[in-house]
């Protein structure tokens, strides 16, 4: 299989605060990243989000910069039911689809800050 990505992913954890756009949902969903690329993350969330789904995603790496976007799910793997409070988790694949020029640059200046 050959790779699709155009840049390279840092696995770290780094938290996120997301909902979809267009719920009426007021309070976003708190989770984690499993890894981040200037290209989009990857998500371990607990509700359910299909192909397609345009996400509002507010990311703070370790820095203490705050990462304000919109990104796509473009895959979901269903993990199953983990943790002593049996609790649903997938794996979301998302693109960055609106992301300023500078918050790329800064989620690829700090992955290669580690990947030196």
């Amino acid at each position: 299989m050959q790779e699709r990505r155009n840049y390279p992913r840092l696995d770290i954890s780094v938290g996120v605060s997301w909902k979809k756009v267009g719920s009426s949902e007021q309070v976003a969903e708190s989770d984690l990243t499993k890894n981040i690329a200037a290209g989009g993350v990857c998500l371990i969330v607990f509700e359910k989000v299909v192909l397609g789904d345009i996400l509002f995603l507010e990311l703070t790496l370790p820095t203490k910069q705050t990462i304000v976007c919109r990104g796509r799910v473009v895959w979901v793997r269903d993990l199953g039911i983990l943790g002593k409070e049996a609790q649903r988790k997938f794996d979301v694949g998302i693109e960055f689809v609106d992301i300023s020029s500078e918050d790329r640059e800064t989620i690829k200046k700090f992955v290669f800050s580690f990947l030196r």
